[in-house]
């Protein structure tokens, strides 16, 4: 799929700040790694998917009522018959089936015409406001929303694995961050090295001598003993739970036996892409729909998966702005600027939050485009503060 050259410039820049898990190792076995290791359970984990590109919101959460819909998008526009109606005006797009049960459950919560005051349509700068926690990209914000969270919240017993990152690089949201591990697979984590090194490791941590040092060493081998045993190959999620073999299948199920096996992560994030739409978008099928089902298909895996830990755990799917109204001449649509943001779990479920602007002629922006009502950092600030207090601190 061809990208956009913003979005090509994007990532190339996220890609420069790329850490590898490789780099991260050697720091697990210093002094103030060994000193901090915590294999306790977390009261509450956070688990944030960015789709990357942004993704149409208006075919996530289609506007069925409202027939300035389907003049706008003749070739693109779900057919109402197909969509999942969550009432008399919105319906989730099919691919999203699987999350109308959480929806009908109260677990989900979905706020539509999501966005920032970035006004750029810049794939980059929209996606740096949104993960620095900022208006816009160009703020000068020097740190992520996460990573002033995890500062704000730091204790000298938080592990090595409080916040990790499936990713290539290590995102804006997590920039700052008291030691993030950016990771494409916990396989990445191994004590596969020289036997004659490992055997010493484990005896200079048996051996007398400060006590909090050496009971943390001999923590930390065992959480990597553990993070080695969490082989995906290998295991076995609950309740019949299916997750795809993609990149977000891969990440989740992993996410999933890390928070099962209270190796103290609180903080996860992923990422997908391939959500730039200008070309050939579909409408109830199409890479658009392909795109959605992999992430619905996965998160309900996932909160299926997480048994009786999902009641700790609050899933965010956002993405950095929407797509235009109207479609374009290459049956895919452009940049926009609002979105929808969906939060499971934590939430007051079962509705449609925040405030919706209406796509007529007379509601739209000036360039006809729907209006971001509802700032990004308000729902988040909403739907986590019950369980994150201090999440309320960290905008800009």
């Amino acid at each position: 799929m061809k990208h956009c050259s913003s979005f090509e410039q994007a990532m190339s820049r996220r890609a420069a700040l790329k850490v590898g898990a490789a780099g991260l190792i050697p720091w697990l076995f210093s002094g103030s790694a060994l000193s901090q290791v915590k294999l306790g359970h977390q009261d509450h984990n956070l688990v944030v998917i960015f789709l990357r590109g942004g993704s149409d919101g208006l075919n996530m959460m289609v506007p069925f009522g409202d027939d300035e819909y389907y003049k706008a998008r003749p070739s693109l526009g779900i057919p109402v018959a197909k969509l999942e109606k969550l009432n008399d005006y919105f319906g989730l797009h099919p691919s999203l089936k699987p999350f109308k049960k959480w929806y009908d459950t109260g677990e989900l919560c979905l706020t539509p015409a999501v966005g920032s005051k970035d006004r750029t349509r810049s794939h980059f700068e929209a996606m740096l406001a949104m993960e620095l926690g900022a208006a816009t990209g160009h703020s000068g914000t020097p740190s992520g929303w996460l990573a002033r969270y995890l500062s704000m919240t730091q204790s000298e017993q938080d592990g090595p694995l409080r916040s990790v990152a499936w990713a290539d690089t290590m995102p804006d949201s997590l920039r700052g961050a008291p030691s993030p591990l950016v990771v494409q697979s916990v396989t990445d984590f191994s004590l596969k090295t020289d036997d004659a090194f490992l055997k010493s490791l484990k005896t200079m941590y048996k051996t007398e001598g400060d006590s909090l040092v050496h009971r943390a060493g001999q923590q930390t081998l065992d959480a990597l003993k553990k993070i080695e045993q969490l082989d995906p190959k290998n295991y076995k999620p609950l309740s019949g739970a299916t997750y795809a073999t993609d990149y977000l299948g891969n990440g989740l199920r992993e996410v999933a036996a890390l928070i099962k096996s209270s190796l103290g992560m609180e903080i996860a994030c992923l990422e997908t892409t391939g959500w730039d739409t200008h070309v050939a978008q579909g409408s109830d099928t199409g890479i658009h729909a392909s795109n959605l089902a992999s992430v619905a298909n996965n998160v309900d895996a996932f909160l299926t998966d997480l048994g009786e830990k999902r009641k700790n755990t609050t899933v965010v799917i956002m993405t950095e702005f929407g797509r235009r109204i109207q479609q374009n001449a290459g049956l895919g649509t452009d940049h926009g600027r609002a979105s929808v943001m969906m939060v499971f779990n934590g939430v007051n479920g079962g509705k449609i939050d925040g405030i919706w602007p209406g796509i007529g002629k007379d509601q739209v922006d000036e360039v006809g485009d729907l209006k971001p009502v509802n700032d990004y950092r308000d729902v988040l600030t909403k739907h986590l503060s019950p369980r994150m207090p201090e999440i309320s601190k960290v905008w800009s």
